[in-house]
């Protein structure tokens, strides 16, 4: 690996700081779809703060189509857990997507691939780098670390939450298929006893499985408005009982 080298003219001292060694090809811990991935061989490290990278690409097999209930993420695996090491001296560093200021309890970053970001023509690449420590004290060394990264495909699920009403204020935390309707989810048996589908609205304690309180509809609190039973359900969204949101809902 070829090495670069900083002068500290003060001092009128070689210094020389490693590259960031990656290993590949990349692994892939399921391979129920098809794709590609390229990830930079090597960094070499220029500077303390950030280093960048020509970041990850990912894109489907030439002449397929991902799956649009699939996702693809990568994460990465440090072998010095985050350090270059030259010896037993150590230069720490973060793996990110952006600069920023080093940290030595910082979360390592990890990727994300959309169905859509890997059908795009050409793919989707995501930033890549890292955030050196200041080094200017350590010994002069070679540097290194090695870094793997495992790509795996994932289901792609639509994350909610219900609420329900204030005087119980409980909740819960739900996940389903991209496109899955308020029908599909009720009558999955995996929704909360107390939700139910009454002519054109979705109910909550309707069926007094919680208290009897007559039934309430149930809205999207972003706008309050009433949901349908053959809509589907939004990522991220919160939905609650229309007591919850002190009977703003509408249609």
């Amino acid at each position: 690996m070829k090495m670069k080298k900083l002068t500290t003219f003060a001092l009128a001292a070689a210094f020389t700081i490693g590259t960031f060694g990656i290993s590949v090809p990349v692994k892939a811990a399921e391979n129920s779809t098809d794709y590609t991935i390229t990830i930079p061989a090597t960094l070499t490290v220029e500077q303390k703060g950030w280093n960048a990278t020509d970041g990850i690409k990912a894109q489907v097999k030439s002449g397929d189509i991902f799956d649009s209930g699939k996702k693809l993420t990568v994460t990465a695996k440090s072998t010095n857990s985050w350090a270059l090491k030259s010896g037993a001296n150590t230069i720490g560093y973060n793996l990110a997507t952006t600069t920023g200021t080093y940290s030595s309890s910082a979360t390592p970053a990890s990727w994300e691939f959309s169905a859509t970001d890997l059908n795009a023509d050409g793919g989707k690449t995501n930033p890549m780098g890292i955030i050196v420590e200041d080094y200017s004290s350590k010994p002069a060394g070679e540097y290194k670390d090695t870094v793997t990264f495992t790509a795996k495909v994932e289901n792609n699920l639509v994350s909610f939450t219900i609420k329900r009403d204030v005087s119980y204020s409980s909740s819960g935390n739900y996940t389903v298929a991209p496109g899955t309707t308020w029908r599909q989810f009720i009558e999955s048996g995996n929704a909360p006893a107390s939700v139910t589908i009454y002519g054109s609205n979705v109910w909550h304690d309707l069926n007094t499985t919680v208290r009897d309180c007559g039934g309430t509809f149930i809205c999207n609190t972003a706008d309050n408005r009433y949901v349908r039973p053959d809509e589907a359900i939004i990522d991220g969204a919160t939905y609650a009982c229309e007591d919850y949101v002190g009977y703003k809902g509408h249609d």
